[in-house]
């Protein structure tokens, strides 16, 4: 029976299981689509650098999900939902950590628990999200859901819905288990967030060229070592485990879904050594023109994506340039 303390403390069994990762999946369906819809959309629509972030994102789905959006309108809400994932993943990270710090116990393991539950409860909303999309949705539904993203997105969730209720049950106190979905969730948002505040940055400056280097070096050092390096051996260690327990079904389902993940994980660290290779030969050189075209750049950007000048600020902007044309003039001439 499912009871309010069994459900706290992630009980291992099934019963308990399946209703937490039910709640797990109605709390991240509504706090992901309003977030998404009512906070990022509006936050980032209003900055300067929104047509850049949106940009960038949707060369980033295109290189490391192979997705490609039709609309610059579709790349921008899927990049703000990106935003509201990322946070679900930070929360699950989170989770774990207690474990990863040599906690143990009962609550310990439960905490990490439910990390895992945090990620299959998201992954389970949005697979009914999406088969509803595309079987009600119409073309807008289609349209959200390319064939390439439903296939990286099968590779997925495929870990998560497959191993996270089996793990919690049968090796809940194991804390390679633990330190996994840690590696899958706490450093992804670390990955994905230093990513996106790179996508912010004026790469035509010095102070923003030096930021991005350090943005995707971060991500790259960690999507390495999370999602290659230390992948690899935590998952070793945990298909060793499967083994010398002679649980074949964990182990059969275990390699297939490591070998699942392990596909799109070469995408993500792909993507972000091309990132890291690109940022880091560039070089800023002109330390005094540069700065003004930018700043020039950025205002033009600026009036010309987010606000409309009005008659009052067309006539001033003409008689600066005047005024700046006549001393411009002035000066040439004394110089000759």
């Amino acid at each position: 029976m499912v009871s309010l303390a069994g459900l706290l403390l992630s009980e291992g069994n099934l019963d308990t299981q399946l209703t937490l990762v039910a709640l797990w999946a109605v709390l991240w369906f509504f706090v992901i689509k309003y977030s998404a819809k009512y906070i990022f959309e509006p936050f980032i629509a209003s900055k300067p650098w929104c047509d850049q972030w949106t940009d960038l994102n949707g060369k980033t789905f295109a290189t490391a999900l192979m997705v490609k959006f039709e609309t610059k309108e579709e790349t921008f809400e899927f990049g703000c939902l990106f935003l509201a994932i990322i946070c679900q993943h930070a929360v699950g990270g989170l989770l774990c950590i207690p474990s990863l710090l040599g906690g143990s116990g009962s609550v310990v393991a439960a905490m990490a628990c439910h990390g895992g539950l945090c990620e299959a409860g998201w992954e389970l909303q949005d697979a009914i999200t999406r088969i509803y999309q595309l079987l009600f949705g119409g073309e807008s539904g289609k349209a959200k859901n390319p064939t390439p993203l439903c296939v990286i997105l099968f590779l997925h969730h495929a870990m998560g819905l497959g191993m996270v209720i089996p793990m919690n049950i049968v090796y809940r106190d194991n804390s390679y288990y633990h330190e996994f979905v840690f590696l899958l969730q706490g450093a992804a948002f670390v990955a994905c967030g230093m990513q996106n505040y790179g996508y912010t940055l004026n790469v035509k400056t010095a102070a923003g060229l030096a930021q991005m280097k350090v943005c995707v070096s971060i991500t790259f050092v960690t999507m390495v070592y999370s999602r290659a390096v230390r992948y690899a051996m935590v998952g070793y260690k945990l298909m060793v485990t499967f083994y010398a327990d002679g649980n074949s079904k964990m182990l059969c389902m275990g390699g297939f879904v490591l070998s699942l993940m392990a596909v799109l994980n070469v995408l993500f660290v792909v993507d972000a050594l091309g990132k890291f290779m690109k940022f880091m030969k560039m070089h800023y050189e002109d330390g005094d023109l540069e700065p003004a075209i930018v700043r020039m750049h950025s205002s033009i950007h600026r009036h010309n994506t987010a606000h409309f000048m009005t008659k009052s600020h067309k006539e001033w902007s003409k008689i600066r340039g005047a005024v700046h044309m006549g001393a411009f003039h002035k000066s040439k001439s004394k110089a000759q």
